[in-house]
């Protein structure tokens, strides 16, 4: 009697673990923590508040496949800001002033436009200061390629 129940024991067992590495293989597939963080700061780039702050504490809320190698994922963040807008603003001018050649005035225009994106946002966001903290909650596109999973915009 005793054998016949580790042997009913072993077939209910069985399953339960062809289930749970059916699961663990679906969630290899997608972008890993690491290549939705370095998204999430590629992206970040270009945000205008990328002069004045960072990302930290990225995390994945949820995610939609598209296709075999297109995943949109929904992540949380925080932005730190670094400096205050003002500091920013004094950069920009400080560069401006020493601007000598068309590379040098051509980077302080680009700064001057971020800037002034900044200051917008700020007005729109609320103002902040050094080390004032907000949390972010976006959608990024990822691709797979032959080294991974990359953003896409």
């Amino acid at each position: 009697m005793r054998r016949i129940r580790h042997f009913f024991a072993f077939f209910l067992f069985l399953p339960a673990v062809v289930v749970l590495s059916a699961c663990e293989e679906n969630s290899a597939e997608g972008p890993s923590v690491d290549e939705i963080t370095t998204a999430v700061i590629e992206r970040f780039r270009d945000d205008p508040y990328a002069k004045v702050g960072h990302v930290e504490n990225v995390s994945k809320t949820n995610s939609i496949k598209e296709d075999d190698d297109e995943t949109v994922v929904m992540v949380r963040y925080e932005l730190v800001f670094d400096r205050s807008v003002a500091d920013f603003a004094d950069d920009v001018t400080q560069k401006g002033k020493s601007a000598g050649d068309l590379d040098t005035v051509g980077d302080t225009v680009s700064d001057a436009i971020d800037l002034v994106k900044t200051k917008m946002l700020a007005l729109k966001d609320g103002a902040f200061s050094t080390g004032d903290r907000r949390s972010i909650e976006n959608e990024i596109r990822l691709v797979k390629s032959e080294r991974g999973w990359i953003y896409r915009p």
